[in-house]
């Protein structure tokens, strides 16, 4: 009988730090998601400090996946202003990590719109990368490849409208005659004011 009561207290205990595990959860993401669009940059965004261990609630409300898309948009807004401010590393570094993320965010993503998003942030990266000379071939090829991340961004979700709006420069950009190849003619794509980069949703 002592043995049953205790262990229907341990169960009660449990449930209660898993309650309060789950709000953390809810609050922290709610109020991360709020900084990360005040700051990109911001450190240690979507990390809450939990009380059982191993985090069962975070498995309970499956935060991977959530959490995944949301690092993948930060280490987007790194290769953009060229800093983590939690570890240092140089720009070619950050902006692998970003394609890296977000192509897995392209194939991994739990909704359309979070994919769509990925394939039009990595469209932003590879249009923006850095060209030996200005040369317009490697423009080009650049532009190609671009093109490709934002067709299947808007086929993703064609409400998207900021991949919508980046497929249209890119082909007018691939046009003979049409504006002038180099840094100029690729500075016009949607990053800038986070553009694309907006999150799904507020949390749970």
């Amino acid at each position: 009988m002592v043995i049953a009561m205790l262990v229907a207290v341990a169960i009660g205990v449990l449930l209660v730090l898993l309650a309060v595990d789950v709000r953390t959860w809810q609050t922290s993401v709610s109020r991360d998601d709020m900084r990360f669009r005040a700051l990109p940059a911001h450190r240690n965004l979507w990390r809450p400090q939990t009380l059982l261990p191993g985090d069962p609630a975070g498995r309970l409300l499956g935060t991977g996946d959530t959490m995944q898309y949301r690092r993948a948009l930060q280490l987007f807004w790194f290769s953009r202003i060229g800093r983590n401010s939690q570890v240092q590393e140089d720009l070619p570094t950050l902006r692998a990590e970003a394609q890296d993320a977000l192509s897995s965010e392209i194939s991994d993503g739990k909704t359309a719109a979070e994919r769509a998003s990925a394939a039009n942030l990595l469209g932003v990266i590879v249009v923006t990368s850095p060209t030996a000379s200005n040369d317009p071939s490697a423009v080009t090829k650049l532009l190609r490849r671009a093109t490709g991340y934002f067709q299947r961004a808007t086929a993703f979700d064609p409400s998207n409208v900021d991949a919508e709006q980046n497929l249209e420069l890119a082909l007018r950009l691939r046009k003979p005659g049409k504006g002038r190849f180099g840094r100029d003619a690729r500075s016009g794509y949607g990053f800038g004011r986070g553009r694309g980069a907006g999150l799904i949703g507020s949390g749970y």
